[in-house]
């Protein structure tokens, strides 16, 4: 087996992996990621593409996923592997896909046409994530997808006593440390917002359509319990959609964010309170429009995740207008090791990391 990486130069934030094995090859996500301009699709050849029998999606967001409409224009005429959530969270239709809840039980191996071995499980980064276990004969590769066992909204399925060859893992929070300072970063974010509402400024939080603002509502709900929330159509139609989506949830988690009452914002003034918006980069024109109308009443705009050059949320952060203060959801370089030291891994590749890849084919 050999794995190219296929997602530089910025493979951190748009993955992509191709693997040819001995029976039959196969692509790992196919992230799109827009604000590099010309140069944000994988760096996929035309081989590579039509050559590929499966598509592996570890999840539906942007730098995962948004690639695949360039691939079947470009010729890929195989199967799109992903769980039924992932499937309703793309904005696109997938033509015949393989469910995984119909294909096996998580830690379960299922044999795919071709003879590859699959076996996946939940990675706790929102509603349908997955990580996986691939293998061709007696070779394998595991790729945690943004796996992150800490997660206290989605469920997770542990990777743990896992044998593989070679393992593509998350480190996207690198060599910083991880166990001593995520309790400080929530309370720096709280006391933040805290200290916004009592100055009588409401608080904008830009994040992401499935995945982090749940857990950011929760922690909310938790702090500063007498908080009034608003959200936009699509965060609340999200909430009410957990019963749905079942088995990705935390039984605790989901009955706690089922308690929660979250209002519509409302169009034609503003009121005190915590306002979230489904969209990171505040690019839409929707978002656009109420970051204007509530900077106007003096909000304070806080960023908990990446922020992506050329876009609104970056204009602002460049002008003040903007605080970053990071909600953790990915896995630093020590809760990497701590994953690696509970399996038996040959050659492990993590962004960001002491071991970050330094080649751009490994031979498996």
């Amino acid at each position: 087996m050999k794995l190219y990486l296929t997602g530089e130069p910025c493979t951190q934030q748009r993955h992509c992996y191709v693997v040819r094995g001995r029976t039959a090859s196969f692509i790992v996500d196919c992230g799109y990621q827009r604000c590099y301009g010309r140069d944000a699709l994988p760096h996929l050849t035309p081989e590579q593409i039509k050559e590929s029998r499966y598509l592996f999606l570890t999840h539906s967001h942007e730098n995962q996923s948004g690639a695949l409409p360039y691939l079947l224009e470009k010729g890929f005429a195989g199967r799109v592997v992903m769980t039924t959530e992932t499937a309703r969270q793309l904005p696109f239709a997938v033509d015949d896909p393989i469910v995984l809840e119909g294909l096996s039980v998580p830690y379960a191996e299922a044999e795919l046409p071709g003879g590859l071995g699959v076996t996946w499980g939940r990675s706790g980064h929102c509603s349908g994530s997955a990580w996986f276990r691939l293998r061709d004969g007696d070779r394998s590769i595991l790729f945690s997808g943004d796996y992150y066992y800490r997660a206290r909204i989605h469920a997770s399925d542990p990777i743990v006593g896992q044998h593989a060859d070679l393992a593509v893992l998350d480190c996207d929070y690198g060599t910083q440390s991880g166990h001593n300072t995520r309790e400080e970063l929530l309370s720096e974010l709280t006391d933040a917002i805290a200290e916004a509402l009592a100055d009588g400024r409401p608080v904008l939080l830009p994040v992401p359509k499935y995945g982090r603002g749940l857990g950011l509502l929760a922690c909310i709900n938790e702090r500063l319990p007498d908080t009034d929330v608003f959200a936009d159509e699509h965060f609340r139609r999200e909430l009410s959609h957990l019963d749905a989506a079942g088995m990705w949830v935390r039984p605790e988690a989901g009955e706690q964010l089922g308690n929660i009452f979250v209002r519509e914002i409302p169009e034609d003034f503003v009121a005190l309170g915590v306002y979230f918006v489904s969209d990171p980069q505040l690019d839409s024109r929707y978002a656009r429009d109420l970051t204007r109308r509530l900077l106007i009443c003096g909000a304070r705009v806080l960023m908990t995740g990446t922020v992506e050059p050329g876009t609104i949320a970056a204009q602002l952060m460049h002008s003040g207008q903007a605080r970053m203060l990071r909600y953790g959801i990915h896995c630093t370089q020590e809760d990497m090791l701590r994953i690696a030291s509970q399996n038996d891994f040959g050659t492990i590749i993590a962004y960001r990391s002491d071991y970050a890849p330094t080649q751009a084919v490994y031979d498996i």
